[in-house]
């Protein structure tokens, strides 16, 4: 059995993962995998938490007791152990890579990076929310100013094209000084709101925060909101909008849930992480419905 301390292993295979294989509630492979009478499969630690809170599949909300939880037997468990992960501590230099199904005796005999340390939930989210909060600002402000800038060039654009339609029925040659001088000043415009967009990327002294993993959970609300607002309106092409979607979704229903063990700031948190997510660019008409009537729900208009 994973210690409980430890961190989730992570599929070096991500693409080809059995989606049945793939816990629904921290979306992460189980490296202790127990599976429902209707033959759900969720991490251990994760579908006896849920249970504590409601007797029901958090999939099809089919009756389930922690009882009648099993472990996975035959082709199951050998679709399962045969997935390849790295360690979760590759990030701090583990290099470990193997069968998920050796994962528990790597964490508990040979890893010394992989466990969580005690006391590593200590409260940063002041910290963090101030930093999300700042940043959110300044995309704010490099909107406005972006925003500002397409507003006179497409002023500009107006006036030049009426300055070109009314040359046709005048000399040219009073106009043509005019006529490039509204092409200049359009040029220095574009040339304004292209740095403004790289200045919205490229902004200087702030941490990666983004390793192409979407292990977002409770413990991670700020850092999720921190990733949506630094990258508010010009969303890179890797990150996947779905997969922020499903861990914004994951956090959400530890609040609608009203978990015991939540964290006594979570409230803040996602009131934060929801206001942050409807004033993105990130996501669809239909997930930013879902999202507002979330935020609607436990926090009003």
């Amino acid at each position: 059995m994973a210690s409980n301390t430890a961190a989730p292993p992570v599929a070096l295979h991500s693409d080809n993962l059995p989606d049945d294989l793939v816990c629904s509630i921290c979306l992460t492979v189980p490296a202790d995998p127990q599976i429902t009478p209707c033959d759900h499969v969720f991490c251990r630690a994760c579908i006896r938490q849920a249970l504590t809170h409601n007797n029901l599949c958090p999939i099809d909300r089919r009756p389930c007791t922690v009882g009648e939880l099993k472990q996975l037997e035959g082709l199951s468990f050998r679709v399962w152990s045969g997935i390849q992960v790295k360690c979760g501590g590759h990030e701090s230099g583990c290099a470990w890579r193997g069968s998920i199904a050796d994962y528990a005796n790597h964490v508990e005999n040979n890893c010394t990076v992989g466990r969580n340390p005690a006391g590593n939930n200590i409260d940063n989210n002041s910290e963090l929310t101030e930093e999300v909060e700042t940043l959110r600002r300044e995309n704010l402000e490099m909107k406005e100013q972006l925003e500002e800038s397409r507003r006179v060039n497409r002023m500009r654009d107006v006036l030049l094209r009426e300055a070109v339609v009314t040359a046709t029925d005048r000399t040219c040659d009073h106009f043509a000084p005019i006529i490039e001088q509204l092409e200049r000043e359009r040029d220095s415009l574009r040339q304004s709101r292209d740095a403004l967009r790289e200045n919205l990327n490229n902004r200087p002294n702030l941490p990666r925060i983004f390793y192409g993993d979407y292990c977002f959970g409770r413990e991670d609300v700020s850092d999720l909101s921190q990733l949506i607002s630094r990258y508010l309106y010009d969303k890179p092409s890797e990150i996947d909008s779905n997969k922020i979607f499903n861990c914004v979704r994951t956090c959400y229903t530890a609040l609608d849930r009203n978990y015991e063990d939540n964290d006594e700031n979570y409230w803040y948190d996602m009131r934060m992480l929801l206001s942050t997510c409807l004033a993105s660019g990130f996501f669809t008409v239909n997930q930013l419905n879902n999202i507002d009537s979330w935020y609607t729900k436990h926090f009003g208009r």
